[in-house]
């Protein structure tokens, strides 16, 4: 096998790792975007019970007092359930967000590997690589 034949090998993987990564992406946002959708029908649902709830209990009320009892409560659990929900979603895209920056650093630093050895392969000079970033903390940096 020549030269060429190696570099044509090494060129032709490109578009099907490009190609695995892309389906790796759309089976994650798929993934993650399922699990929200799952976890908005289940508020969604609660949320309804509750209001259906309401009209029984404001038709049980034996004074005025016990109807703003009723309101005020039913305002309440509504605010906590709906803070509840923004920071359970906001903490789902946080994690789905990082996941996809660790994944994408990962790919990068192959895309670059693959490129230097496919240089040297076709040119025989070895190609100069970035210097790996500093290890951090795991987490992407979001402005």
């Amino acid at each position: 096998m020549t030269a060429s034949d190696d570099s044509r090998t090494t060129f032709g993987e490109f578009p099907n790792a490009a190609i695995s990564h892309a389906m790796n992406y759309g089976a994650e946002a798929v993934r993650a975007l399922t699990d929200c959708q799952g976890k908005y029908a289940s508020f969604v649902s609660m949320r309804i019970k509750e209001d259906m709830a309401l009209p029984t209990r404001l038709a049980e009320c034996k004074s005025p007092m016990d109807v703003i009892d009723v309101w005020a409560n039913f305002y309440r659990k509504a605010m906590e359930d709906y803070t509840a929900h923004a920071r359970n979603m906001t903490a789902l895209g946080q994690q789905a967000l990082e996941e996809t920056v660790r994944e994408a650093e990962v790919e990068a630093t192959e895309v670059v590997e693959a490129t230097a050895r496919a240089i040297e392969q076709t040119t025989g000079f070895k190609a100069v690589t970035p210097m790996k970033p500093p290890a951090g903390n795991g987490k992407a940096k979001v402005a």
